[in-house]
């Protein structure tokens, strides 16, 4: 691998208008259409495509679940009413440092034995935890461990959910649309959470008898679907094969066998590569700065994902729980507030998905992100120090223009990241380097957020949202400004690889990303 981790790839180039395209014969495999609308790879069915959107879908619902559901654990199970933003803040920072090195460890696991077996224990942490979280008897441990082991869950499904992009999206041009429904279907997932599933525990107090068993009862039956959704990824997610993936079998085989020279023989494999080779090219690929963009938007879009679902709910329950209506016996009215304002957020999100899509598709992707960077900055700062109690018409303005800028950092995030400048062969190991900085993120942001929601005032998680909006729209207009000198040296790499020899590879395995991009530099060998 060369020093420069985005020379492997190929720049945009129009093979029609460009002086190779004489010499180079770009055959492709044939690129598939779903729902007349999708342009997918053409080893992905309909069911691999529908089940990989169930997947993300699960994933944000089960994430942002836990974030919303927690402060009512705090106070109807374990009847916590003081200093609960700084516990919330010191359970996501040791959470996060499980996640930190976890989402790196699955990102170049995923690279080789694929992404399904990875997705799948994933959903089987999420779902063994939920079930253990609401019989904690104290915070530290049976909390704690609870929570350390939803991280390592959470943290192999939001690697997944971006490093299968790639395995499932075809056409270049055409990946917007895909991150587009992927983004809508994550959208649901927390539409789902925040607007279906804040309220069942106190539905369920006429089955259960009382609030504590309602909570219990939810978290079991969340935590069954979890694992319900790790059986759906084995028998219908397709997993990765490409010629540097190996899989579980060849794995087992390996640490079981101790004499590895009498493995069947695999000429089509190439060797197996270094762990930390791997590991080095996610990171050095952020020295591109597109790719960089991408990594801060993955430390927005989760910054604001958690920080929004705590923050909102624990800032709801602690205003009602100031005017006594929400104790031991009855949180109710909290739970209502709750629900309206996370869920009208991720409903305006899974709205303005596909938007953002089709902006990824006919905008340059830095100029996408600084638009979503601005609304969201609009709506954080506003919500932070609003004095209006939760249900004010005014909060629904604001989280709206949250929800928006979310959305619209997952969905060019996602896109950004799985762009033509990145070597394929790494995708786990980049996806891995993306969620580690969205993990970061969580651990910094939640830990300053739920500190100062204790000393400060209970909007300043939102105006730590409003900053980090800010700084990333601020960055996305640099990225812009110099995309055009970025773009003419991947023209200079794209022909030093054809002097080099390499040019019929390359071409042959881009050739629909490197005609979308519709880029006219003439090159000369």
């Amino acid at each position: 691998m060369t020093s420069k981790p985005h020379e492997d790839l190929a720049p945009p180039v129009d093979p029609e208008t460009s002086s190779l395209s004489g010499s180079i014969n770009f055959s492709q495999p044939t690129r598939k259409r779903l729902f007349w609308i999708f342009i997918v790879n053409d080893n992905i069915s309909y069911f691999n495509f529908c089940s990989y959107l169930v997947a993300c879908f699960g994933t944000i619902c089960l994430v942002a679940y836990l974030a919303i559901i927690q402060p009512f654990v705090l106070s109807v199970i374990l009847g916590i009413s003081e200093s609960k933003g700084n516990l919330t803040g010191n359970l996501a920072l040791y959470d996060e440092l499980i996640a930190l090195p976890s989402t790196l460890i699955w990102g170049i696991l995923s690279d080789r034995i694929g992404r399904r077996p990875v997705y799948s224990a994933g959903f089987i942490c999420l779902g063994t935890s939920l079930i253990l979280y609401p019989y904690s008897k104290n915070v530290y441990p049976h909390m704690l461990l609870c929570r350390l082991l939803f991280s390592v869950g959470s943290a192999a499904a939001t690697c997944m959910m971006t490093g299968s992009l790639s395995d499932v999206a075809g056409g270049q041009h055409e990946r917007g649309r895909v991150s587009a429904i992927v983004g809508m279907f994550a959208g649901f997932g927390g539409l789902t959470a925040g607007l279906g599933l804040t309220t069942v525990p106190f539905k369920l107090v006429q089955y259960s008898g009382s609030q504590v068993k309602g909570i219990q009862l939810c978290f079991t039956i969340v935590g069954g679907v979890a694992i319900g959704f790790a059986v759906l990824c084995v028998f219908t997610m397709h997993n990765m094969e490409s010629s540097h993936v190996k899989g579980v079998r060849y794995w087992t085989r390996r640490l079981l066998t101790r004499n590895k020279s009498t493995l069947e023989p695999r000429p089509d494999l190439p060797p197996i590569e270094n762990p930390l080779k791997q590991l080095k090219y996610g990171f050095m690929a952020g020295r591109d700065p597109r790719v960089a963009l991408a990594y801060m938007s993955s430390f927005v879009s989760r910054a604001d994902t958690v920080l929004f679902s705590s923050y909102v709910s624990l800032w709801v329950v602690q205003y009602y729980e100031d005017l006594g209506w929400c104790g031991e016996y009855s949180c109710g009215a909290a739970a209502g507030d709750t629900h309206m304002l996370t869920g009208m957020a991720q409903g305006i999100s899974l709205a303005f998905a596909p938007v953002y899509g089709y902006m990824c598709e006919k905008m340059e992707k830095s100029t996408v992100l600084a638009i979503a960077g601005v609304i969201g900055a609009v709506g954080s700062f506003p919500f932070a120090f609003t004095t209006a109690a939760p249900g004010a018409k005014s909060n629904y303005a604001w989280v709206n223009l949250v929800g928006v800028g979310q959305i619209g950092m997952i969905v060019t995030g996602m896109t950004l990241v799985n762009g033509l400048q990145l070597d394929a062969r790494y995708r786990g190991s980049v996806a891995g380097v993306f969620s580690f900085c969205g993990a970061l993120s969580i651990m910094v942001m939640a830990k300053l957020g739920g500190y100062l929601f204790d000393v400060w005032m209970r909007g300043a998680p939102f105006v730590l949202m409003g900053i980090a909006h800010s700084v990333i729209a601020i960055f996305s207009i640099y990225v812009r400004i110099i995309t055009p000198r970025l773009l003419r040296e991947d023209a200079a790499r794209f022909a030093a690889k054809a002097q080099a020899g390499e040019m019929q590879d390359v071409a042959t395995e881009h050739k629909d990303e490197l005609s979308s991009m519709g880029h006219k530099e003439e090159l000369s060998l």
